[in-house]
């Protein structure tokens, strides 16, 4: 019931195949360096996982403050 009244959900399509073949063709034409693939996996570890952990990190230090851990 959700995902029929959302209007997000309802402008999604399905990828066809054929879109997936174009897409598929399209990224091996590109040849992307290993430098940039090095760049863009460390960029999105710098911006996804560091902030995650840090988040994670400060609430259990504030956690085990509370409890009178620290």
């Amino acid at each position: 019931m959700l995902f029929g009244k959302n209007p997000f959900f309802k402008r999604l399509k399905k990828s066809t195949p054929e879109d997936e073949y174009q897409f598929r063709n399209m990224m091996q034409e590109q040849n992307v360096p290993l430098v940039d693939k090095l760049v863009m996996i460390a960029t999105a570890f710098a911006v996804l996982v560091l902030p995650c952990a840090l988040i994670l990190v400060g609430m259990s230090a504030i956690v085990m403050w509370i409890f009178g851990i620290i």
